[in-house]
């Protein structure tokens, strides 16, 4: 797989390699000038094929994060993604929060509410595309949380963008929603939705699963689980499984919306807790207590 540089606001276009401008060749200058033209009199064109571009750079959770929170957050606002990917209204559900606001995390949400959320905001636009066709659809969002465990940060939300991809083949659906504190979004802003998301569900079908889901689809128990560490923060727990996945410090403060230093901090108090001298040997007793875990799970 080819890498690129992420583009964020204000860059030039990521360079693309020789192999990549075969495959997308004339198509991509076709769409390109298709998109200038319809577009010209609503959006910022070239902003707006630039976000198209810069999604091919998109190989790790960190770069999605600096996806959505750059050139897409320019063109339409928004504080959270979350998305719910699976055969919506049955069991085993893939669901991603991608937010800088500290606080809302894929692990830190209750996944109940965030099974109730998908569900209902997904029967909406089900029964708003038999209406009048697919489209974007803007809601209040606090109705979509009434009657699922509260969640201080997420409860913050007021208004939601969302829309979705189905894919008739394996019978799953996409569902993709946008969050906000403030404004409803508007008319233009569910039209660049609509633009924008084949390639926000080509960039979020990238990157592997957040630990805690890979685990759930492979019927593990949860490391914290089988840890059996109370001691550790919901902070604590969040920044060791991102050490697990390989992250480095900075990587982890970026993902998270705190510094570098924080993080330090945070692992020295983990090694602490665990009573373990480095990053190494923390994974290394993750590993070895999962491992345990699910050989007494599969005896079981």
């Amino acid at each position: 797989m080819h890498r690129h540089a992420v583009a964020l606001a204000g860059d030039p276009l990521p360079i693309i390699s020789a192999a990549g401008r075969r495959e997308t060749g004339e198509f991509q200058k076709q769409r390109d000038q298709m998109i200038l033209t319809s577009s010209a009199n609503d959006f910022d064109s070239a902003l707006l094929v630039r976000t198209m571009r810069a999604s091919l750079a998109v190989e790790s959770h960190l770069s999605l994060l600096l996806w959505l929170q750059g050139d897409v957050r320019r063109m339409i606002p928004h504080d959270v993604m979350f998305s719910c990917n699976g055969s919506l209204g049955s069991e085993g559900l893939h669901y991603d929060i991608v937010s800088a606001i500290p606080g809302l995390r894929t692990s830190l949400v209750p996944p109940q509410t965030l099974q109730i959320i998908g569900q209902r905001m997904h029967e909406d636009w089900v029964a708003a595309a038999n209406s009048a066709g697919p489209a974007a659809l803007g809601r209040d969002f606090p109705r979509y949380l009434a009657g699922t465990e509260p969640h201080v940060a997420l409860a913050t939300m007021r208004h939601a963008l969302c829309h979705a991809i189905s894919d008739t083949r394996v019978r799953v659906d996409h569902l993709y929603i946008l969050l906000r504190q403030r404004q409803p979004f508007s008319n233009e802003e569910r039209r660049l939705f609509e633009l924008l998301l084949p390639h926000v569900d080509a960039a979020v079908s990238k990157i592997e699963a957040l630990p805690n889901q890979a685990r759930a689809r492979a019927g593990q128990p949860a490391t914290f689980d089988s840890f059996g560490v109370n001691s550790l923060s919901n902070r604590e727990r969040e920044i060791l499984e991102w050490v697990r996945c390989g992250k480095t410090n900075i990587e982890i403060g970026m993902i998270l919306g705190i510094s570098g230093f924080t993080v330090k901090n945070h692992l020295k108090s983990i090694f602490q807790k665990i009573n373990v001298s480095n990053r190494a040997q923390a994974v290394g007793k993750l590993d070895t207590l999962n491992t345990s875990g699910s050989r007494a799970l599969a005896a079981g």
